[in-house]
């Protein structure tokens, strides 16, 4: 929706449209009432855009090369001798366009003492200014701006306007008005508009385009002094701040946290040294004992020897002789004796007591009876 608008013409009138008036957002709308009632700026009427006559302004147009580092540079060391005023007596903007081996630069140009006055006049009425635009980018909207079209500006010395991709490419001064197919062989359009266009003059009515909210984006030559403040630019930007800074805030904390965790977990490693040292070293004694246990375990339970032989020699008879003894541990422990006795009979009977009795073989050698035998132990 369009706001108030302001057209400044050659005579120097101020005309207002009566435009309906486009309401800010409404979180805008909250931040300038507390700012007000706060103190911190003063009560101001509707934002108005300014239009200029294009009578009213010098423009030049211009090609430079296309590598150029900085196209502001360049146009600010040509700018005092490009226009016509003294410096820093007027009001200046650029818009730039790339094209193939060039960029088209148009420059508009606008003495201050010839438009100060009315901007003082409208905010000593209370009215805070939107913009000071060229009266053409008043026709210009988002809805033209992917096209290519002309516009035909009356006046002292008509004014043709070519757009094409939403900025102005052609602006050329007519001495005369031309007619429709004129304008259209000058600015290589299909559609040109004109002002209140009549019925049968082959012109497309300039009014059907301000339906359209203007885009308002280029050769905005409002001073900066004038200039409001966005102040729901303003809020967006210090939200985007305080969420960074929160993020950094947030971001910090977690590093303390994990450094601070970090710092507890290995002060309770080292605490705890001294105490896992200790609790390895019994780990190792317990795995050495039950190494052994099982070891024992193993071998499992050994006869008594010395009651062994004290009941051998209890039970050997008195003419009996070992030549050898010797114990072995398979399945259970065996006792191996071998020697010679006059009466094996004898011998074998007296032996039950000690556990299984096996003789195994006997021989008669030297008028003796050898024998060797095995005693499954209990």
């Amino acid at each position: 929706m369009r706001g108030a608008e302001v057209i400044i013409t050659e005579g120097g009138a101020i005309r207002q449209e009566g435009a309906p008036v486009a309401k800010p957002h409404r979180f805008e709308a909250m931040i300038v009432r507390l700012l007000t009632r706060a103190g911190l700026v003063s009560q101001q009427g509707p934002a108005v855009t300014v239009y200029v006559d294009e009578e009213l302004f010098f423009c030049k147009q211009l090609s430079l090369p296309v590598k150029l580092s900085s196209i502001k540079q360049a146009i600010g060391y040509q700018l005092d001798m490009l226009l016509p005023f003294p410096e820093g007596s007027c009001l200046s903007g650029y818009a730039a366009e790339r094209r193939n081996k060039e960029t088209g630069v148009t420059i508009y140009a606008l003495p201050e003492e010839a438009i100060t006055p009315h901007l003082q006049a409208l905010t000593q009425n209370g009215h805070s200014l939107a913009g000071l635009f060229p009266l053409s980018q008043r026709y210009l909207s988002r809805v033209q701006a992917k096209k290519k079209w002309a516009l035909l500006l009356p006046g002292v010395m008509a004014t043709l306007l070519t757009f094409a991709n939403g900025r102005l490419h052609q602006r050329l001064l007519c001495p005369s008005l031309p007619t429709v197919e004129e304008a259209k062989e000058l600015s290589g359009c299909d559609t040109v508009y004109f002002p209140k266009a009549a019925e049968g003059s082959g012109f497309a009515d300039a009014d059907a385009l301000l339906a359209d909210e203007p885009l308002g984006k280029a050769f905005n030559l409002l001073p900066a002094s004038y200039r409001r403040p966005d102040y729901f630019k303003l809020c967006i930007a210090g939200l985007a701040l305080l969420n960074l800074l929160s993020l950094f805030v947030l971001l910090g904390m977690k590093e303390y946290r994990f450094q601070s965790t970090s710092s507890r977990v290995a002060a309770e490693i080292a605490s705890l040294q001294p105490s896992m040292k200790k609790i390895n070293a019994l780990l190792s004694e317990e795995s050495r004992s039950q190494k052994e246990i099982t070891r024992l375990e193993e071998i499992g339970r050994n006869p008594d020897l010395l009651v062994l032989l004290t009941n051998l020699t209890v039970k050997l008879p008195p003419t009996a002789y070992l030549e050898q003894l010797r114990m072995e541990k398979k399945e259970a422990a065996v006792l191996y004796l071998d020697g010679y006795a006059d009466d094996m009979g004898e011998m074998s009977a007296n032996l039950q007591g000690l556990g299984e009795v096996s003789l195994k073989s006997t021989s008669r050698r030297n008028n003796k009876n050898y024998f060797k035998m095995e005693i499954n132990l209990p």
